[in-house]
């Protein structure tokens, strides 16, 4: 039987959300930590989640806002939000380079040398680009996507209101393809349209044109629940019935990424000739069909998970999450400060300090987070007349 939740925001995801952060966090922190949080459940890491839930969750606020306010209403939204994520870009970037810049030269800190290399060889440029998009230095690459693809969601919405989400997947599906066989080094060797002449290796790590497929996946079945729920007139979510067929199936597929993930399957297959499928940069093959799997499971068993005790807190960080990952880069930017290494390789005494210092501050951000979301709704709602 459905049960009966609010329809606003879902605890679920805010639970995921938070542990995706987190997640994502113990992987950038230069602790051991990171060998145990790299591509925990196979061959996915808390990026592609990342990246799909927001989708998942923009595809589902905005069908509502538009049930209410109209196209109209939903453009004034996800400007709204679009223009917030790029001022903590903006941000960041200011820390990065003036800050993070200043400590790297100073301190000879060669990690974060190398992290500012194109803007400490050239800082009008590299400023420009960084602006602009283009310049997308490790750890600062993931909020440059982010705001990419919320640029292209009223094209794609528009697109699907008037012909329905089938053909917006395939050429959102093509594109993927085309991004496996070198469509971004093709392109980028067609010339820089900035003239900034932005190094490819300071471009980012992450291949848009095929991880835009997990951001459109998740707009598309984002929109399509809210509207499975608003077709139900009342506030009951629908239940969400997945088949036993591919409930098994995606278990069995899950269990062989994990076993493959920590097996020395160097024994028997060529990561040369394979890696390729699952490249995480390019969002390869086989990690979409990993990552599809846990997502499924996730879909069947997510609301138990989210319901135990110890889970629970991590909807904090989820409803906090620009903040909460904002100040994630500043933690991670600061422990590789901690060490003139290249890669650092810090003290076990050191680390511990760096992962207690660093969750304290993630859900110290989110407390913060909440307490001003809370005053900023009392005082935009509507003071009682009094007689």
């Amino acid at each position: 039987m459905p049960t009966e939740k609010p329809r606003g925001r879902l605890i679920e995801l805010d639970v995921l959300r938070g542990f995706l952060l987190l997640w994502m966090t113990l992987t950038h922190l230069p602790t051991k930590a990171n060998i145990i949080s790299n591509q925990t459940f196979g061959f996915v890491s808390g990026a592609e989640g990342f990246i799909f839930l927001a989708a998942f969750m923009i595809g589902q606020i905005e069908h509502r806002i538009e049930g209410k306010r109209g196209q109209l209403g939903t453009l004034v939204d996800l400007s709204k939000r679009t223009f917030k994520i790029y001022l903590y870009h903006c941000a960041l970037l200011a820390i990065a380079f003036s800050l993070v810049a200043e400590v790297g030269v100073s301190f000879h800190r060669l990690a974060l040398q190398n992290l500012l290399s194109f803007y400490l060889q050239n800082p009008r440029e590299a400023t420009i680009a960084a602006a602009l998009l283009e310049y997308r230095p490790s750890l600062l690459d993931i909020l440059p996507m982010y705001i990419t693809f919320m640029l292209i969601t009223p094209l794609a919405r528009a697109v699907a209101r008037r012909w329905s989400w089938d053909p917006v997947i395939f050429v959102s599906l093509t594109i993927w393809a085309a991004a496996q066989f070198g469509m971004r080094h093709w392109l980028y060797t067609k010339g820089d349209i900035f003239g900034l002449a932005v190094p490819e290796s300071s471009t980012g790590a992450f291949d848009l044109y095929g991880w835009q497929l997990l951001w459109i996946a998740g707009l598309a079945l984002g929109t399509i629940y809210a509207d499975s729920l608003a077709g139900t007139g009342t506030s009951v979510d629908p239940e969400v019935r997945i088949p036993s067929w591919l409930l098994k199936l995606s278990i069995v597929v899950a269990a062989i990424f994990v076993f493959l993930r920590y097996a020395p399957t160097e024994r028997w297959i060529n990561p040369t000739a394979y890696g390729w499928l699952i490249d995480k940069w390019h969002l390869g093959a086989a990690r979409l069909i990993n990552f599809s799997a846990i997502a499924i499971l996730l879909t069947r068993f997510g609301a138990r998970i989210a319901a135990l005790p110890f889970i629970k807190p991590l909807a904090s960080l989820g409803q906090a999450s620009i903040e909460v990952f904002s100040v994630h880069v500043l933690c991670c930017v600061g422990g590789n400060a901690l060490s003139k290494d290249a890669d650092p390789q810090l003290p076990w005494w050191q680390q511990a300090i760096l992962l207690t210092v660093t969750i304290s501050a993630l859900f110290a951000t989110a407390r913060i987070a909440k307490k001003l979301s809370r005053k900023k709704f009392a005082a935009e709602s509507p003071v009682p007349a009094t007689r």
